[in-house]
């Protein structure tokens, strides 16, 4: 009984208790947020029109018991007319572009929506900033005889007003402005030469500060008022034909008497194949089907130009041979079975085979054989002189191609005859003299020199070689050496019997060009073991293949105006001619 009385005295006070607990609660809720305090600081403390002021309201203080998210406005002329949205940002840049007297105020607010304000008055005096400058160009791209027109209009100052600023103009960037400062903020300009310029403005304000912008001109040569235009004849060619390129139809519709001139690129890579030209007609054979395009370009009396790009298709056409022909030797005597052939005969559509050929052996213009598909011809010659022999080729179409060369006929009776050197297809015209056979030129083959390097001298006078050189390695006497085969260097004996025909007195006169032993002896001059070339038209040294002693070989020299012979002994390093003789 005790225990439950003091249960039932509890009951009250447990109650009591519960209720305070609860009224508790719910004044905290009620006190959860509260306003925050709003404060800031701007730096610097005075300024003008021209500043930059710092404005920081992060000493503004949130009072709420939890943390709260707080948010910043700002009125910069405490109109009441909040400048800003709200923003957690602490920090505001301000310039106030007009001297005055400024209340500054800023609200703070918190996420409860619970807020602050505060204010700061303070004065701005007048300042003075550069102007802003900005112009447009129209067109940006134009030519020499273009009328740019420049416009600054969009120039501001955050002071001065458009029409209180002053413009100058350096067109060409050149360091020098071409006006002085002018109140009308647009020009106009025509550039004297095709370039990038780049266009200076300057503007004046009213307290003397100044400021420049540059921007880029292009200016070319180029005009699409001028009217480029050409056709040509026949419209559907073949490599056979010559075309005729027509631009009369090209002018200037804003100038009809406007001269223009005219130039021409063929095959478009981009190199023009003529000049300017002042007539609007060419002529082009083209020398190869395909499709091609053309271009044209004019160009006006100012320097202006334009240009069209035309494709036009070349058909194949059958286009003539190119005749050649090479005669073994062209120096021979009445005994002379002189040869020609005609392989170096080409044709751009044909086989060989298709090519045909004839002769005029004497160029007397009267042909001396039908056409024949045999590309080889021999003659013989029945009076000396000099011939020339033409020979005419044509192709399976019946387009023909004519050439020449001449050949040397002289009164002499040795038999000639001729071969050819298996190694290269070298031919060498031979004569026999006594029970002789030997070749009527100079050995001209791989592994000699040039006299002076030149190598028309080889062609004209042969090769001169080292003695090893034209022994092909050899030492023995007879060594066919460089000789084609069935031929060697000759011995001394070979030597001396051909010299003992003629006599010693007579052996130079005869075997010389004017000789009538047609062994057509040149002097050929020789190459010293130096290197060095010495005695052309002079002297000859002929190798035998005949060792001396040492490392030297026998030679037999010829001079001109010397009726006599030398039997020299030389060193191997020399450059000699050689003769081959039949074995």
């Amino acid at each position: 009984m005790q225990y439950a009385f003091k249960i039932k005295r509890l009951l009250p006070i447990v109650a009591f208790v519960i209720l305070l607990t609860s009224l508790s609660s719910c004044k905290e809720e009620h006190i959860l947020y509260s306003p925050p305090v709003a404060s800031f600081q701007f730096t610097p403390e005075s300024g003008a029109t021209t500043t930059v002021f710092d404005f920081d309201a992060s000493h503004s203080q949130d009072t709420s018991r939890e943390p709260s998210a707080l948010f910043f406005r700002w009125d910069w002329n405490g109109d009441s007319v909040w400048d800003t949205g709200f923003s957690k940002a602490t920090d505001y840049k301000h310039r106030f572009f007009a001297a005055g007297d400024y209340t500054v105020k800023l609200e703070v607010r918190n996420e409860a929506g619970l807020s602050d304000t505060t204010m700061a008055a303070f004065s701005v005096k007048q300042g003075y900033s550069k102007p802003h400058p900005s112009f447009t160009i129209d067109p940006p791209l134009g030519n020499i005889r273009t009328e740019f027109h420049f416009d600054g209009s969009a120039t501001r100052d955050d002071e001065d007003s458009l029409n209180t600023l002053k413009f100058r103009w350096d067109f060409e960037n050149d360091g020098q402005f071409d006006t002085e400062f002018l109140s009308d903020p647009k020009i106009t300009h025509i550039f004297p030469a095709a370039a990038n310029f780049h266009t200076v403005m300057e503007v004046l304000d009213p307290s003397g500060l100044s400021d420049y912008i540059r921007h880029k001109v292009i200016v070319t040569l180029y005009s699409p008022d001028l009217v480029a235009t050409f056709s040509w004849t026949p419209v559907h060619g073949t490599t056979a034909d010559k075309f005729l390129f027509d631009a009369s139809a090209s002018h200037d519709p804003d100038d009809p008497d406007n001269p223009l001139k005219y130039r021409w690129d063929f095959d478009s890579d981009g190199t023009f194949e003529t000049d300017y030209l002042d007539i609007p007609f060419v002529e082009h054979q083209f020398k190869e089907e395909g499709e091609y395009t053309v271009t044209l370009e004019i160009q006006d009396q100012y320097g202006l130009i334009n240009n069209i790009k035309q494709d036009l298709l070349v058909a194949h056409a059958n286009m003539p041979p190119t005749a050649g022909f090479f005669t073994a030797d062209a120096y021979g005597n009445l005994t002379t079975d002189f040869y020609f052939n005609a392989t170096p005969t080409t044709d751009p559509e044909d086989w060989a085979y298709q090519i045909s050929v004839r002769w005029d052996f004497d160029g007397d213009g009267t042909w001396d054989t039908d056409f024949t598909a045999d590309r080889e011809a021999y003659h013989f010659y029945g009076v000396e002189g000099d011939y020339r022999v033409r020979m005419e080729a044509k192709d399976s179409g019946g387009l023909t191609d004519t050439t020449f060369l001449d050949v040397h006929v002289s009164g002499g009776t040795n038999q000639t005859g001729l071969i050819i050197n298996q190694r290269d297809g070298q031919y060498y015209g031979t004569v026999k003299i006594g029970n002789q056979w030997w070749m009527a030129e100079n050995l001209n083959e791989p592994g000699g020199f040039c006299y002076g390097n030149r190598s028309n001298y080889c062609d004209s006078y042969g090769s001169l070689y080292k003695w090893q050189t034209a022994m092909n390695g050899s030492t023995k006497e007879k060594a066919r050496g460089l000789c084609p085969e069935g031929w060697h260097i000759p011995t001394v004996k070979e030597w001396e019997e051909l010299i003992n025909y003629f006599g010693n007195v007579e052996a130079r006169k005869e075997l010389s060009v004017e000789g009538s032993s047609d062994f057509r002896m040149l002097f050929a001059g020789q190459r010293n073991p130096n290197g060095h070339y010495e005695f052309l038209d002079f002297a000859v040294n002929f190798w035998s293949s005949t060792k001396s002693a040492g490392t030297n070989a026998w030679t037999f020299s010829f001079q001109t105006g010397k009726d006599t012979y030398w039997k020299l002994t030389l060193g191997q390093a020399y450059g000699n001619s050689v003769r081959c003789i039949k074995d």
